[in-house]
């Protein structure tokens, strides 16, 4: 029998496709040329069908579809020890918008460049960036030298202020300066990161991110719809972050936030609603009548306290067909890794609990959905893009091995990646990235905090004394 060809052959997995059927070979193995899938099968049958000129031996371990973070401000992982909640700026000089306003180009690389490696060592292959970069251009060659995938909005979207008043530590004068709130620049600058489309191949993409909460008038929404929909990228809106803001925004315009949105013909099967923890009933119809998408981060809705507040309906909404991703938003006290773990817990203390499984299928293909690139990525099979996570088979989280979905969804994260590939490259092996000094990014990041921290006149005090030897 004549054996066909392919670059490179990963097997004796535990391989979760992801597929329709949801089906785990095991053994099994996946085959890839190039940047794309061309088998995924038993292990014994792909091993006779295929000569490989690179193999890789999983070893027995979990093998994955790279996991997408549907909302994650990138930059913001840099506000670690800084703040002490979501939004509370306490004793320091500065609050958490001008932070975001001091960043330079440097600061964002050394950010993103940190993040990205973080993202590879959690089982993340992608992750979306919604708007609050000042330069795409530093973040994305930071993004191609670490070897992820991501998607980038123009900055901050926004033409009316009032719903600030809800959220006033993200907004000041020094935000506001680098980012107008100006209705001329939003449209000007709406298809600014679509030229990254025109390669197919390219990792770092665009599509339109309206920052919404009430900041964006009906003119730049009904202009930023049309334009996704004429450029056939995804379109993403931040809406029912917290009661608060909720309550004001019926209170400016009359209306509920997303029933205003469809009313103006703005949710549709294209648009993705980040954060919907304060939806009313009229909302709650909006979502199911448009097919609208909805982004899910379960560590910002704990950090915000208003756990009594509001009514949970994400286990819901997925029962109902809403297609529901995952987002970390801000990794400021945490990894994109706990995101899983984090709804699985969220869920339970409702009393409406998610699976496993669905939590996977959050994290891949409704995630991949959310980026509108759905027949490209989010699972295992032929003809997708190969951003492939094999797992150590020697995690102590991984076992027992009785319930390999429970393991991958809730135990294993950072530490547990041995080897990602992104577009059939691999740029993580035994544990390590294999393009850039991990070392350095992470020097280059704190000594990135360190100065601009210094620049805003906050003293970096930790809660215990360091005696230096």
């Amino acid at each position: 029998m004549n054996k066909s060809t392919c670059d490179i052959l990963i097997h004796n997995a535990q391989l979760f496709t992801m597929d329709p059927d949801r089906k785990i070979y095991s053994p099994g193995a996946v085959a890839i040329t190039g940047s794309r899938i061309v088998a995924v099968g038993p292990d014994a049958e792909l091993r006779e069908r295929f000569d490989a000129s690179k193999t890789i031996d999983a070893a027995g371990a979990i093998v994955h579809p790279g996991f997408i973070d549907a909302h994650n401000h990138i930059v913001h992982t840099s506000c670690r020890g800084i703040f002490g909640g979501g939004h509370d700026a306490e004793s320091l000089p500065v609050n958490f918008a001008d932070w975001k306003a001091s960043v330079t180009d440097a600061d964002e690389a050394a950010a993103t460049t940190m993040a990205g490696i973080e993202m590879l060592r959690n089982g993340f292959t992608m992750f979306i960036e919604p708007g609050s970069l000042f330069s795409t251009e530093a973040a994305a060659e930071a993004v191609e030298r670490v070897g992820l995938r991501a998607l980038f909005s123009p900055l901050y979207l926004w033409d009316r202020g009032e719903s600030f008043e809800a959220i006033p530590t993200l907004a000041s004068p020094s935000l506001m300066a680098r980012a107008t709130i100006d209705h001329d620049r939003c449209i000007k600058e709406l298809d600014a990161e679509l030229h990254r489309n025109k390669n197919t191949d390219a990792l770092v993409r665009g599509y339109i991110f309206v920052y919404g909460e009430g900041t964006a008038s009906p003119e730049l929404l009904r202009t930023a719809h049309a334009c996704a929909r004429e450029n056939n990228v995804p379109l993403h809106i931040h809406a029912g972050y917290l009661p608060e803001g909720a309550d004001l925004y019926r209170t400016l315009t009359g209306r509920s936030h997303l029933v205003h949105l469809q009313e103006l013909g703005f949710l549709d099967e294209n648009t993705v609603v980040v954060h919907a923890n304060a939806l009313d009933a009229d909302e709650e119809a909006a979502v199911h009548e448009t097919g609208c998408k909805i982004v899910w981060c379960p560590i910002a809705f704990f950090s915000l306290g208003i756990t009594f507040d509001i009514t949970f309906k994400m286990a819901e909404r997925y029962r109902r067909g809403v297609c529901v991703s995952l987002g970390t938003d801000g990794a400021r006290d945490c990894t994109p890794g706990e995101t899983m773990l984090t709804a699985h817990q969220v869920a339970q203390s409702y009393g409406d609990p998610v699976s496993p499984g669905t939590l996977l299928e959050m994290q891949t293909l409704n995630a991949a959905a959310a980026a509108g690139l759905q027949a490209e990525l989010g699972s295992l099979e032929p003809g997708k893009r190969a951003d492939v996570v094999v797992r150590s088979a020697r995690s102590s989280e991984a076992y027992p091995d009785n319930n390999l979905v429970h393991a991958l969804a809730l135990r294993l994260r950072a530490g547990s990646v041995d080897t990602v590939l992104v577009n059939g490259e691999v740029v993580f092996s035994g544990g390590r990235s294999t393009r850039v000094d991990e070392l350095e990014a992470y020097q280059t990041v704190s000594k990135s905090v360190n100065e601009r921290a210094e620049r805003l006149g906050i003293e970096l005090n930790p809660e215990w004394q360091i005696v230096n030897g």
